[in-house]
């Protein structure tokens, strides 16, 4: 495993074991979720996160297009620009919690301390990068709807 600091935050990853267990998932959670936030999340993944979020993903072997969990922040109101979250799972371990997000314009990481469990293929030794991010709403339907 290689260690990695992450602002105030150090993981230890293993970047093959995580990129074999994301081989064996077939799809991230806004593609089977039919709930209208992860829709509006699916048509915009590919400009959602940044570059150096991206380079974060690759890093650690993660398969950008495979979250574990996308959620919608700001209930089922109007909102055009939609405060959203999710995470991805990776095989390693938090070592150094810190305090700290890393921050590239208003979209926000950190290393999550705790998560739902993830899918076998994951393995024992298991952490999660969470994201915050400020979406547009894309959808002719309407969040409220």
């Amino acid at each position: 495993m290689k260690e990695l600091r992450l602002g105030d935050q150090v993981i230890r990853y293993d970047r093959e074991a995580t990129a074999v267990a994301y081989s064996v998932v077939p799809s991230g959670d806004a593609d089977h979720c039919a709930c209208i936030y992860c829709r509006n999340f699916a048509a915009l993944r590919a400009n959602v996160y940044p570059p150096p979020f991206r380079a974060l993903l690759d890093q650690l072997g993660i398969d950008p297009s495979k979250e574990a969990e996308v959620y919608d922040a700001a209930g089922p109101f109007e909102l055009k620009i939609r405060p959203t979250g999710g995470w991805f799972y990776f095989v390693g371990e938090l070592i150094e919690t810190g305090e700290r997000l890393m921050q590239t314009g208003d979209f926000q990481y950190w290393v999550q301390p705790s998560f739902p469990r993830p899918p076998a293929c994951f393995g024992e030794r298991v952490a999660a990068i969470e994201f915050a991010a400020q979406i547009p709403w894309v959808l002719e339907e309407g969040p409220g709807s």
